[in-house]
């Protein structure tokens, strides 16, 4: 799948649907679209982008959001698991979140990393505003003094 031209952010001309929980695999078997890599995007944007992602991913289960925020390389670091979102598009395209509404989330400015614990803890590392790189085993979510609080309120983004 070619990316599509523009500022990193979630890639526009797919099918207009309703995806909050919407199971995906029947009607897409890849991702509809995946977000295109730009160095102009600030640390203050990727935070953003990283609260986005994770409420999408961990609270919602809504994979056509979660795969606009993830770039067309994802570098996977588990074990079992090729590199590629179209590979982990099966596990996530289903409409089930991972999470609930206690689960927590930080972006580390420093490293340009997001974290998500829902039970166990996921690590991504965000290039030019996008999800390049995956990890999930042994993680531990950063002291709250090193989550980046971007300048929004829920709800406002």
């Amino acid at each position: 799948m070619a990316p599509i031209a523009g500022l990193a952010a979630p890639a526009n001309g797919a099918p207009s649907i309703s995806t909050r929980g919407e199971n995906l695999c029947s009607r897409y078997q890849s991702p509809p679209k995946l977000c295109t890599p730009d160095p102009r995007v600030t640390v203050e944007e990727t935070a953003k982008r990283a609260q986005k992602f994770f409420k999408a991913f961990v609270i919602d289960g809504d994979a056509k959001t979660m795969f606009s925020f993830i770039d067309n390389v994802y570098i996977q670091n588990h074990p079992g698991y090729q590199s590629g979102p179209q590979v982990i598009w099966p596990l996530f395209c289903n409409g089930q979140p991972v999470g609930n509404a206690t689960s927590k989330s930080c972006f580390d400015a420093s490293t340009n990393m997001s974290y998500a614990s829902y039970g166990v803890v996921d690590r991504w590392r965000w290039v030019d505003g996008c999800v390049h790189e995956h990890w999930d085993q042994n993680e531990t979510l950063p002291s709250p003094a090193r989550c980046y609080k971007p300048k929004f309120t829920l709800g406002r983004w």
